[in-house]
């Protein structure tokens, strides 16, 4: 596990083992996982408007899930496992759409094409392919560069979230 998105982080520098605000490490992975299914979502996602194709459903689920990932917002593993598989459901069928018409669906190996394992033990190890410390980057100020977008993304997608919830 690696957390470090909150003021809480062991010693300043980031959870390593459990979090401090008791986020086990399982919620942690599952975390991270949903996160890389929702890429897989948004890259079909960005296709699926080249071609006028575009998810009210979609978004708005993006916006719960990736909110979900926030600290202290949610540690129920169960829960991260059904959004996952959600993700993926709704990426398959949004992908039908740009599909039929006529937008590209063969994309890169990775998030667009990635298959949850049916356990949430299984999903755990799945994640550790793809957490925080899996992103690309030789540059380490591209790699914080990264990292500082996806939190604030999840802060955009906080705000996003409860504007759905009050009607906006």
């Amino acid at each position: 596990m690696f957390c470090y998105q909150c003021d809480q982080t062991a010693k300043g520098t980031g959870c390593t083992v459990l979090g401090v605000c008791g986020k086990q490490p399982d919620v942690a992975a599952l975390q991270d996982l949903l996160i890389y299914a929702l890429m897989g979502l948004s890259q079909v996602a960005t296709e699926g408007r080249k071609v006028g194709i575009s998810d009210g459903d979609v978004n708005v689920f993006t916006a719960k899930a990736a909110f979900s990932t926030l600290t202290n917002v949610d540690f129920d593993s169960a829960r991260f496992a059904a959004l996952i598989d959600e993700a993926v459901q709704k990426r398959d069928q949004l992908k039908e759409k740009v599909r039929a018409a006529g937008g590209r669906t063969d994309l890169p190996a990775g998030p667009a094409d990635f298959k949850p394992r049916s356990s949430e033990a299984d999903l755990v190890r799945q994640a550790e392919a793809v957490g925080l410390t899996s992103y690309p980057a030789h540059n380490p100020d591209i790699l914080s560069l990264k990292h500082t977008v996806l939190f604030g993304l999840k802060g955009v997608c906080a705000y996003a979230d409860h504007a759905q919830i009050l009607g906006q």
